[in-house]
């Protein structure tokens, strides 16, 4: 039997070292591999000196097999031809110089890639004949005639799978057509993330971009409101992280706690609920360090991660704080630096002094509103609210404008106002709204502008 793979001192038909190169195989240590056709092993030995865990060839030459048995015993040879592959899944199957052969060589391509393991790679040597058309030209090549594809025909083949031209092989003489490597793997479902912070235009994109396209889009928002309004279930300790003091305006900072807290995997496992295994759009807001995470986890799933990033057109608006410190800076700069009322008399010292107006439900937060004073008749610096002797947390302070209080306390400004925002998990009717109270820093208690029955909007009485 002729020598046809080539090696230190046989030399043979086929630039196998040169072959080898062209092949740009992936990382073999730790893998498993097939190659199918291996002829002496040459291959399957470099596999092995890769640190490839399995190694495995077969051949449909008892001769060949046998030689490759002899040249390297660490390596598994099988005489048999790709009609029944070996048991197992591979992470790199070979099919150098031989799909010609297969009688059926698409069905061949389809089974070879049934084997892979989820991450595997096929490495395809073949030729290909030059054509426009897709089609399977019949090709005289010495002593007999062969099937090769043309590109448009392969590239029928391999729809549904990942792939990639890697390149021209290596020639051999009497050639008919040119040979190409190609690697194959499965496709797996994308994964098109846009994490970008709020106010990017994430939804809008999303619906422009992917909706028309038929890909779902899921909203991260959305998820996590569900779970926070009780609509949809999730994982206990989530649960208690999004539904304890929950509120829709705070959504931003539930999703960096779920992620600070290490529960990132539950949570993109509820953005994935119901997802077919298709191709997803996912519409969520990820902080920066953990977006590296998010595309690891969908890893897991079978996804690849397909990261959309982009800047604002735009300056961002400020955040609201910040604008909202400026603004009531920029209106009480109008007052003046005076130490006095202009008049020479000293500024006036006020009786400390507040007031609730009214009280509103709104979703799931309790909102309170009113005005208050210091000694100085500006705003308290801070304001409690109490439910019996239990203290409440306040998520926001908004100061406003109330210039009936200005008139009525003559006042030299009207930014005594305030709206807060609590939480109201607890309160479900004006009952639990007993020995309901609002203070000023120094105990000062604000009064009710009525009866409490009176004053509340939104919920029932009992």
């Amino acid at each position: 039997m002729s020598q046809y793979q080539s090696f230190p001192g046989a030399a043979g038909d086929s630039r196998t070292l040169d072959k080898l190169k062209a092949l740009r195989m992936p990382e073999l240590g730790g893998k498993a591999f097939l190659d199918v056709g291996c002829n002496e092993g040459f291959f399957c030995g470099f596999a092995h000196a890769q640190g490839a865990i399995r190694v495995v060839g077969i051949d449909h030459s008892l001769s060949f097999i046998q030689r490759a048995r002899a040249r390297f015993p660490g390596c598994e040879f099988l005489h048999q031809g790709w009609e029944r592959l070996p048991d197992g899944m591979f992470d790199v199957i070979l099919l150098a110089s031989a799909l010609h052969y297969a009688e059926d060589q698409e069905a061949l391509i389809h089974r070879l890639v049934e084997r892979l393991s989820p991450d595997g790679t096929l490495v395809l040597e073949l030729g290909i004949v030059s054509s426009a058309r897709p089609e399977w030209t019949q090709v005289r090549r010495g002593d007999d005639e062969r099937l090769f594809p043309s590109m448009p025909m392969l590239r029928r083949v391999l729809e549904g799978y990942a792939w990639k031209w890697m390149g021209p092989s290596i020639s051999q003489d009497g050639d008919p057509v040119s040979r190409h490597v190609i690697h194959i793997s499965r496709r797996r479902p994308m994964a098109y993330l846009l994490m970008q912070p709020p106010g990017y235009g994430k939804s809008s994109i999303a619906k422009s971009l992917f909706v028309p396209a038929g890909v779902p889009v899921i909203s991260g928002d959305q998820k996590i409101s569900r779970i926070g309004r009780g609509i949809e279930d999730a994982p206990e300790a989530m649960r208690a992280l999004v539904t304890t003091d929950w509120s829709p305006f705070q959504i931003d900072r539930i999703t960096r706690d779920i992620f600070d807290n290490g529960l990132g995997p539950q949570l993109v496992g509820r953005w994935l609920d119901g997802v077919d295994g298709g191709d997803v759009a996912l519409d969520v807001y990820v902080p920066a360090e953990h977006g590296e995470t998010v595309e690891r986890i969908l890893v897991e799933h079978g996804y690849m991660p397909v990261r959309l990033t982009w800047e604002r057109a735009v300056d961002p608006p400020l955040p609201d704080d910040v604008l909202a410190q400026r603004a009531e800076q920029f209106y009480l700069s109008l007052l003046g630096g005076e130490s006095s009322d202009g008049d020479g008399a000293p500024r006036r010292v006020f009786d400390p002094l507040g007031f609730v107006d009214e009280i509103t439900i709104e979703d799931d937060r309790l909102l309170v509103r009113g005005w208050a004073i210091d000694t100085e008749g500006f705003l308290p610096s801070e304001i409690s609210v109490k439910l019996g002797r239990r203290n409440l947390r306040v998520d926001s302070v908004e100061k406003q404008l109330r210039p009936d209080a200005q008139r009525h306390l003559g006042l030299p400004h009207a930014l005594v106002g305030y709206q807060l925002v609590l939480p109201a998990t607890d309160i479900r009717s004006v009952a639990d709204l007993k020995n309901f109270s609002v203070q000023g820093p120094d105990g000062t208690t604000f009064n009710l502008s009525g009866q409490i029955e009176a004053i509340v909007r939104g919920l029932p009485p009992r």
